[in-house]
């Protein structure tokens, strides 16, 4: 079904997060620019801490960003992690880096086992981009996070209201409930997650591209959603 689809500008995971089967694997453990992926493993540096107010400035705020749209003062630490997964806001994210301190964030991200995974700039931050400082991960570091997060009630209700569905759920109509976080940024397409499917399997998926045409990764995406529920045709 995606075979056609693969090449070097891609990568693609599916795997069975309960029996372990490998449904799709190209590319896996290769590092790709992560765009908002890099949130999933800010979330799961934070699913436990105690819930805190956040104050917010003029300075603080940047684009793509309900905080800025809205100009809050203040943000509870729940909320701004469900701004940055459901709305991807990225005057949230950046707050989130100032308190926990990108080493310690890295730092994090190692200590759960994650090798290809590196956060080295800021949200919008496009300088840093080209002066070659970007965010990176590859899929077998996302499944990492995500088996961490399943784990985690509230992590996986904040997933749940993420907005974005139309990359790995693409093709899916009804009865998979989909726990995922894309990103995009220029030539970056990505989209990972948990999909339980309509049997009731918790499968991961992702898909990772860099400098591959959109329209093609738009197809990959729901292609790899059909492959999670095991599916070559919409399921309904």
């Amino acid at each position: 079904m995606i075979n056609k689809y693969l090449c070097s500008q891609n990568a693609v995971f599916v795997k069975d997060m309960v029996s372990g089967e490998i449904l799709a694997k190209h590319n896996s453990d290769v590092p790709f620019p992560s765009a908002s992926v890099i949130k999933l493993f800010i979330l799961s540096y934070f699913a436990d801490k105690e819930d805190i107010a956040i104050p917010v400035t003029r300075k603080d705020m940047v684009g793509t960003s309900i905080i800025s749209e809205l100009k809050l003062k203040q943000v509870s630490l729940k909320d701004a992690l469900t701004f940055m997964i459901s709305f991807s806001d990225n005057t949230a994210t950046n707050l989130l880096i100032n308190i926990a301190g990108m080493d310690e964030i890295n730092r994090h991200i190692k200590e759960i086992g994650c090798k290809n995974t590196v956060l080295a700039r800021k949200m919008m931050d496009f300088k840093a981009r080209e002066e070659g400082r970007d965010n990176y991960t590859s899929l077998e570091d996302c499944y990492t996070v995500m088996e961490i997060l399943s784990e985690n009630a509230e992590a996986m209700e904040i997933l749940s209201t993420q907005k974005c569905l139309e990359r790995l759920g693409r093709y899916i109509y009804r009865n998979a409930s989909l726990y995922t976080k894309p990103g995009d940024l220029g030539d970056v397409y990505n989209d990972v997650g948990i999909i339980i499917t309509p049997d009731g399997s918790k499968m991961f998926a992702g898909v990772l591209t860099h400098g591959y045409d959109k329209s093609l990764a738009k197809r990959l995406c729901g292609k790899t959603g059909l492959v999670a529920c095991k599916s070559e045709t919409p399921v309904t």
